[in-house]
């Protein structure tokens, strides 16, 4: 009994208590995906940002580097609904703004939007 007990204590508090139990928050999520889009790793980027935003729909990071995969990947109008969500979360995100404009550039010079919803 007394080891069950135990365990159940020790179940408990690592839920509440140390980091790195249970889920990752999403500014854990945002930061992952950010290191995984730096390293060249766009797909498992993109899934870390998506867990976040599934947490956080709002999160200005997690939306701008979304977009930022997208545009990479020439999927313009993705990228573009993601710069304008970043911008409607944060209105001041000066890159997101120079990010949209260049997206929207560049899909009216690829002649359509490869890779769209």
């Amino acid at each position: 009994m007394k080891t069950i007990l135990l365990v159940g204590a020790v179940v408990l508090s690592c839920g509440m208590i140390l980091p790195g139990c249970g889920s990752p928050s999403s500014a854990e999520l945002v930061k992952a995906g950010i290191s995984e889009f730096q390293l060249g790793r766009p797909d498992t980027a993109k899934e870390m940002l998506q867990r976040a935003l599934a947490q956080e729909p709002s999160h200005p990071a997690a939306l701008f580097y979304t977009a930022r995969i997208h545009h990479a990947q020439k999927s313009y109008v993705q990228a573009i609904y993601y710069y304008q969500c970043c911008l409607d979360a944060d209105p001041g995100n000066l890159e997101a703004a120079n990010y949209l404009r260049q997206a929207q550039q560049e899909a009216g010079s690829a002649g359509g939007a490869p890779g769209g919803a």
